[in-house]
């Protein structure tokens, strides 16, 4: 399992939409994300910034090519309605405003 966090910005004022969006998700496309291995996906905002944390199993790689791979439909549809809403989200090499997890305490569950 890998974890990945990533950030970006929404419009001011499409703060609702945005979480309207997410809260009405269409059962298809969270099925395709459990689907293809992302886990615990969870997004946080702060006024217009957005962070996105999330586990891919078995990998980061894997979850995104089995996602590009089997559900391109979905995302493209997805993303054409958050589009108007996403100020950037991708450097100019089409990569994701990453960040490098530099520690994480593993807390076993069952011993709590």
């Amino acid at each position: 399992m890998e974890r990945m966090c990533f950030k970006f910005e929404i419009h001011s004022g499409t703060e609702e939409v945005y979480e309207r969006a997410h809260n009405e998700i269409w059962p298809e496309f969270a099925e395709a994300i459990l689907e293809v291995g992302y886990r615990n996906y969870s997004l946080f905002r702060r006024g217009t910034e957005i962070i996105c944390y999330c586990e891919c199993i078995p990998d980061i790689a894997t979850a995104q090519t089995k996602m590009k791979e089997n559900y391109s439909h979905l995302v493209e549809r997805w993303n054409k309605e958050m589009e108007p809403l996403i100020t950037k989200m991708t450097d100019n090499e089409g990569n994701l405003f990453t960040y490098d997890l530099i520690w994480h305490l593993n807390v076993d569950a069952e011993k709590l």
